[in-house]
């Protein structure tokens, strides 16, 4: 997508070790036929070559193991080819054949360039049918003619073959030849690079579907030399990739949870995971679908319970188990409010851990939630950076690894990723750094999601402060850079704008059209802009902007608590959250109230609306409360009192924590141990669950985790609060908008 560039092999290589092995888009030739001189597999684990031509990646091609095809590679339409340069060998101008495997999955512009040689010759799509074409410029007197094959946008394989043999041309589909045309003469030369998936004469001429297999002769093959090529040879199922042999088990209240190193073998579909109450067996399955992480929880929900494991890899395609792995064991125990806090810290720590992008660190946008898994989210990671700084501090991992993590961080967001007056976007593609689209106008900057990832990046420059180490050096001079590019000042829109506004993106300008005011969970987004030190807006903006809604003021009681500020009963619980996972708003006014007071009763009346339960949702109470932004049976909601459907997310009331201590724990271990079997997942409990449909999530989303084990640590420690408040742009923000200590 769009034209990031690079050779092949760097591309490839470390966006997931994943497909390619030890080298990348090769060119392949075969001994068989000595007329056979270009022979691009697009295997992305064969690359033979015994030619130069290994091909420049333009935009982001990913592999794809089909089921029909095998490995194959899949251009988006949107900026993928692949240059295959300029090599004599690469040039015709008596005979050709190029024949390769398609599956169309649109066609979407006049011109779609399978493969092309300038108008040398070509095979595309040429006109605004369902058809290809295969044409070569200069035959006949400097005519061009041109053959057409039939159907083939219907979303199946097509063999499609092109040949010139010095009389006629020729197409086959599928080993049939279905369009002949007298031609004669030579083809030109004048262009020099053969492009897959692009065309040299005229650009944005982008193939969108698969690819695979094209092969380039310099003579014309016979019919039954192209029937040949066009048969469908079986796709076996690869071998099993070696089960790991690190996996390691650790007791925790009422379950164990396993870890292994992550294989990158492109034949890896998962691993299936097997206990046993002895070393001897027998071990029995305990993952019906393939588990697709690295980190897996066994909750069986008693204690004193000593369990053995092993790990097997299985393979893409139904290609079955590996051998099993190393045994690992361990016992479950009961476990102290203080020990059952950091086991759910660090499981939720895993998910900003292991589950972190491969290639970039970024935080991915959820697991097992429906997204893909190299989209990123920009506030998710600002939340995984202080993840970082509390997995160093409780030992979860060594300094040096998190601060080697937090740099690949860095780098990518300075070096990759996409800005917008030095706002990033609220997807980020984790290998590219391209802005994922969030919505049909929003592929540009967001300033909201901006200021979360500020939020952890200031944390963690404060955390990282060792003065002797170079990685802790880079990191705060990269953070200090990053943030003086962010141009807050811009997004208020207009010089006389006292309201910033959400989105602004170089295709549609600010067409979202979202001015950002309170209250909500963007007030870290003012205190920043203000605080800037290079693009600040006027302190002013804090009340005649944030402030300034008409609503934004309350001033009710609701179950005996009073509310200061925010909508009825306090909106989605997030509201109290995104802006104090690293704003500390104790012992603090704004002269509209003191926020963490008015977080305080907010949670209060959330948990006293679920105790009342007047719409009778199934399990409402005491201990099942707290409504926030989550999944739920029917998709997505920022759930709140006034917008119930029964679904409760634990983030909710476990976030809470700074601000009702007792009152979450005691819902933290009502949910653990009622609810643990089906709420509880690899990366600590899922986002939500809604007893009354019987519900539970899947998976969980960054947004979510992130707040649980951030506001855990607050409670405990106030360890993201203090390093976030010891920056020196905060206070004097704090004191020009007029913040006292009363």
């Amino acid at each position: 997508m769009g034209m990031h560039t690079s050779s092949f092999i760097d591309r490839m290589m470390p966006v997931v070790i994943l497909f390619v092995g030890a080298a990348g888009l090769a060119l392949a030739t075969a001994g068989v036929d000595p007329n056979l001189v270009g022979h691009w597999r697009l295997d992305a684990n064969a690359f033979d070559s015994t030619g130069g031509n290994h091909g420049t990646l333009f935009g982001d091609p990913t592999w794809l193991n089909d089921p029909n095809r095998g490995w194959c590679l899949d251009l988006d339409g949107d900026g993928d080819y692949i240059d295959l340069g300029d090599d004599p060998s690469l040039t015709f101008t008596q005979q050709i054949t190029l024949a390769c495997w398609i599956r169309v999955r649109a066609f979407d512009r006049n011109w779609n360039a399978i493969v092309t040689k300038g108008d040398d010759w070509v095979l595309a799509r040429t006109r605004d049918d369902d058809r290809v074409a295969f044409l070569c410029l200069g035959l006949m007197d400097g005519g061009w003619p041109e053959v057409y094959s039939r159907n083939v946008n219907d979303g199946e394989w097509h063999h499609i073959a092109g040949v010139y043999d010095g009389a006629n041309l020729y197409i086959y589909q599928d080993g049939l030849r279905v369009g002949t045309q007298s031609a004669r003469g030579r083809m030109n030369s004048q262009w020099q690079r053969v492009l897959i998936g692009e065309n040299g004469q005229a650009r944005h001429r982008y193939w969108n579907g698969l690819i695979d297999d094209v092969r380039l002769y310099d003579r014309g093959l016979t019919g039954g030399e192209i029937a040949e090529l066009a048969q469908t040879v079986p796709v076996h199922p690869p071998v099993p990739p070696p089960a790991p042999n690190d996996v390691t088990a650790t007791g925790h209240d009422s379950r164990v949870d396993l870890r292994w190193t992550f294989s990158a073998d492109p034949n890896l579909e998962g691993y299936s995971v097997y206990r046993a109450e002895s070393e001897e067996g027998p071990f029995i399955k305990l993952n019906d679908a393939v588990h697709t992480v690295c980190v897996y929880s066994d909750f069986f929900g008693a204690n004193d319970m000593t369990y053995h494991y092993q790990v097997r890899s299985v393979a893409i395609r139904d290609g079955g188990e590996s051998e099993p792995s190393n045994i690992a064991s361990a016992a479950s125990y009961a476990m102290t409010d203080e020990e059952l806090l950091t086991s759910v810290q660090q499981a939720v720590f895993c998910y900003f851990w292991d589950y972190g992008h491969p290639v970039s660190g970024l935080t991915r946008e959820g697991y097992a939630s429906g997204h893909d898994s190299d989209t990123c989210a920009c506030g998710g990671t600002g939340m995984g950076l202080m993840a970082l700084c509390i997995g160093a501090e409780r030992g979860f991992i060594a300094r040096g690894a998190a601060a080697d993590r937090t740099l690949r961080i860095l780098d990518f967001l300075e070096e990759k990723a996409s800005r917008f007056h030095g706002a990033w976007s609220h997807w980020i593609d984790g290998a590219t750094g391209e802005t994922i689209p969030f919505g049909t106008f929003d592929n540009g900057g967001d300033l909201v999601e901006t200021a979360y990832l500020v939020q952890g990046m200031l944390a963690a420059r404060r955390y990282f402060d060792d003065p002797s180490d170079p990685v802790e050096t880079q990191i705060r001079d990269r953070v200090t850079r990053m943030w003086e590019q962010v141009e807050w000042d811009w997004y208020l829109r207009s010089p006389r704008s006292e309201v910033l506004y959400w989105h602004w993106s170089p295709d549609y300008g600010w067409q979202m059209n979202h001015p950002v005011r309170g209250y909500n969970e963007c007030m870290i987004t003012y205190l920043l802009a203000i605080a800037s030190p290079t693009h600040p807006i006027p302190a002013s903006c804090y009340r005649n902007g944030w402030a300034s809604s008409a609503d934004y003021a309350n001033g009710q009681t609701y179950y005996g608590y009073k509310q200061w500020v925010g909508p009825e009963k306090g909106g989605p619980l997030f509201f109290t959250h995104y802006s104090h996972l690293g704003f500390d708003p104790r012992d603090k006014s704004d002269g509209l109230c003191n926020y963490f007071e008015n977080s305080r009763n907010i949670s209060l009346i959330h948990r006293a609306y679920c105790t009342e339960n007047a719409r009778r949702y199934a399990g409402y109470s005491d201990l099942v409360w707290g409504l926030t932004a989550s999944l739920n049976p029917w998709g997505y909601s920022a759930h709140c009192p006034t917008n119930d459907n029964g679904t409760i997310a634990p983030t909710a009331a476990l976030s809470a924590m700074p601000y009702v201590p007792e009152e979450s724990m005691a819902t933290l271990r009502h949910l653990y141990h009622m609810y643990g079997r089906d709420l509880w997942g690899p990366f600590g409990f899922v986002d939500a669950f809604n007893p009354t449909q019987n519900w539970f999530a899947a998976g969980c989303l960054a947004i979510d985790q992130g707040p649980i084990l951030i506001m855990i640590e607050n409670h405990r420690s106030q360890l993201c609060w203090n390093l976030f408040m010891a920056n020196p742009e905060i206070q004097p923000m704090l004191d020009t908008i007029g913040w006292t200590n009363p």
